[in-house]
């Protein structure tokens, strides 16, 4: 038995210096061809099992215990059929040259080490090769030889098995774990290795910039580009130097600005970037910042990427300043013969025949359709050269969207649309330019009226949403957007029919002009759509809380007398009480939360009056809101919760008490000496 372990140590000796010997040939090997390569793995295993079987000593006459499986299994499962077949082949004709009793048995545990190595390397052809799927083929190349015994002499089977079996299933496992390994790793190397190749030439050829820079700003990796856009010498002359070596500190610092931001945000950012190019004239970089980050997910550096857009700038302004100098001269002309075919059309040059009458018609609308697309694309230069005008101040919105339902009535009036407005924020306003916002609507109210059935309903709303927020909502109920053109539909040129055949009218840039404006205005635009159930577009906007025009006469003239805030949206409740309350109070009124928080962030108040029913939430969460000197009255038809009592000075139910009894209620919370005689 000590004898077997020997010659099958000796064995797994051989079988490490054939690791060690595969792995000094690799880098060689990787740069065969993808055929030759298991080719030559084949031989090497196999030549490898012909030493075994050489080397092992006889300790059974006609019989030869070696490791000779685990080379040929080994083979297989990462050589295929090309490398099993070599070196299985050399194998058995080396086994069936030594001849003996043992022969059968030794070609059979061949085949089973074939047929295991190739089972293996097709089962992990579509999965990797992990630690537990080779300690698994390592167990079936061990146990699996136990099947060999089978065509050993039964007169000596058992005998054989007991003495040899477990050590030859023990170090066929060991055997077949450190070659597997040591095989995987390099495959896994010589991957990294190519892939490694391929990345650096794709970087060293990159026609664009690619760097990796710490977390100071000093380059830490650059490609040949970089180092041209630098003016270096080398790639490798950038290393450990930053922007600041290479252009004015002024612009170098605005650099290191964008890299700071992008860092804070730790997030991707892309920019353009004014730069100085290598021949020292002024030029534009589409840059790509984005974070790089260590195992353990800590920002270490910055990768950049930077891209020569000099020309495209200059072109995109070419086209500009051309589509912008053909519209203007093309609006003027255009402008004479839509008017001179309106005064045709409407019989100032006397009456024409009913031909005439229809042609000089078609005439008149489609220079209409002329003058507003040349309007679109007049308005989308002014947009991306930055200079369309806004004026922004407070405006009340009702008024806006009416004027913009009127507008919007004679657009396609045989479709007999009719337009419905909703106000569910009633005296809203937004510091907006109401020209801008008023071209918004009339796109998206053109768009309703235009895809809806003939005779619907359009339905225009106005609400209240959380955060101070203003919703604008036009809503129809046509066929919905089909899922391919949503992300696009605010695109340049977008049309859901694009063909020639298209049965809609429109030039395709009304929504990306009114995203453009919209966002201008601080707002946000988008949709929700439903297919043969309509769409409503929205806009939110922020809405502008006037100051309370009694608090400024009070800042304004010093008045003393005690301060209250009525937060109500009842108009009626709030007349109320004001004249309840009579001259010797000084009120304010706030009509939703947003209003009470503004008016609360600039004055103090004595006492604030509370329903809890308001348009964007419950009066009651002003209460942190409040100091504590502060006497607060819950006027409400809502009854409110105990937990909250002992904040509130006095709760009151509509409907079980007025206005006049909270006014009476309030008073007695003043001091004396506020209040005139008798009141």
């Amino acid at each position: 038995m000590a004898s077997l372990w020997q010659s099958l140590f000796a064995n797994l000796a051989l079988v490490a210096i054939l690791v060690v010997l595969w792995d000094f040939i690799s880098e060689w090997t990787g740069r065969l061809s993808v055929r030759l390569q298991p080719l030559l793995l084949g031989l090497i295993m196999g030549g490898g099992a012909i030493v075994s079987m050489a080397t092992a000593q006889p300790l059974f006459p006609g019989f030869v215990i070696d490791l000779r499986a685990p080379l040929v299994a080994a083979a297989a499962f990462f050589g295929g059929l090309p490398a099993v077949a070599v070196a299985g082949t050399a194998t058995l004709i080396y086994r069936l040259h030594l001849g003996g009793a043992g022969v059968p048995a030794g070609v059979l545990d061949l085949l089973i080490a074939c047929l295991v190595g190739l089972a293996g390397f097709w089962w992990t052809r579509s999965r990797p090769k992990t630690t537990s799927l080779i300690l698994i083929f390592a167990l079936v190349v061990a146990f699996s030889r136990l099947l060999a015994y089978v065509a050993v002499p039964a007169d000596m089977r058992m005998a054989l098995l007991a003495s040899t079996g477990f050590p030859l299933v023990a170090l066929t496992f060991v055997s077949t774990v450190l070659m597997t390994v040591v095989l995987q790793w390099q495959a896994r190397r010589r991957d990294l290795l190519t892939s490694n190749l391929i990345y650096r030439a794709m970087v060293r050829e990159l026609p664009d910039c690619l760097n990796v820079k710490d977390m100071e700003g000093r380059f830490v990796v650059a490609n040949p580009a970089t180092a041209t856009l630098m003016r270096a010498d080398t790639a490798e002359g950038l290393i450990g130097k930053s922007d600041f070596d290479f252009y004015p500190a002024d612009l170098a610092e605005k650099f290191r600005q964008d890299e700071a931001a992008m860092l804070k945000r730790g997030k991707p950012e892309r920019v353009d970037q004014e730069t100085l190019l290598p021949n020292g004239t002024t030029g534009w970089l589409s840059t790509l910042k984005v974070p790089l980050r260590n195992e353990q997910g800590r920002v270490v550096g910055i990768i950049t990427y930077n891209r020569d857009i000099t020309e495209m700038k200059r072109a995109a302004q070419v086209k500009a300043e051309f589509i912008a100098t053909v519209s203007h001269e093309l609006r003027t002309p255009l402008t004479s013969i839509r008017g001179s075919l309106g005064l045709v059309a409407a019989g100032m040059a006397g009456e024409l025949p009913a031909k005439a009458a229809r042609l000089v018609e078609i005439a008149h609308d489609n220079s209409e359709r002329l003058v507003l697309l040349i309007n679109d694309i007049l308005d989308m230069e002014k947009i991306e050269s930055g200079k369309m005008q806004f004026d922004l101040r407070p405006t009340p919105l009702r008024d806006l969207i009416e004027g913009a339902i009127s507008a919007s009535a004679n657009y396609l009036p045989e479709r007999q649309i009719q337009t419905v407005l909703i106000d569910d924020a009633p005296r809203a306003q937004a510091n907006i330019d109401p020209n801008r916002l008023h071209q918004v609507l009339a796109n998206l109210l053109s768009n309703a009226i235009k895809f809806s059935a003939v005779g619907a309903t359009v339905t225009v709303k106005i609400g209240r949403r959380e955060g101070g927020r203003l919703r604008l909502s036009v809503i129809d109920t046509g066929p919905g957007i089909e899922d391919a053109f949503r992300e696009r539909i605010f695109g340049k040129f977008e049309q859901a029919d694009a063909s020639d055949t298209r049965e809609k009218g429109g030039t395709g840039l009304g929504l990306s002009i009114a995203k453009a404006i919209v966002e201008k205005l601080d707002g946000t635009i988008g949709f929700d759509t439903q297919l043969d159930a309509g769409t409503a577009f929205y806009v939110d906007l922020a809405e502008f809380v006037a100051p309370s025009r009694d608090l400024e006469l009070q800042q304004e003239t010093g008045d003393l007398r005690p301060r209250i805030l009525h937060v109500e949206d009842d108009e009626s409740v709030l007349h109320i009480m004001s004249v309840g309350l009579g001259a010797d109070v000084s009120i304010a009124s706030a009509r939703s939360l947003t209003e009470a928080r503004q008016i609360l962030a600039h004055s103090q108040f004595d006492v604030v009056i509370l329903d809890v029913a308001l348009p964007d939430g419950s009066g009651l969460d002003l209460l942190p809101d409040l100091p504590e000197q502060t006497a607060v009255i819950v006027f409400s038809a809502a009854e409110i919760s105990r937990d909250v009592h002992a904040r509130v000075r006095a709760t009151v139910t509509k409907t079980r008490s007025s206005e006049l009894d909270v006014a009476r209620l309030v008073k007695s919370f003043l001091p004396a000496s506020a209040l005139s005689p008798g009141a």
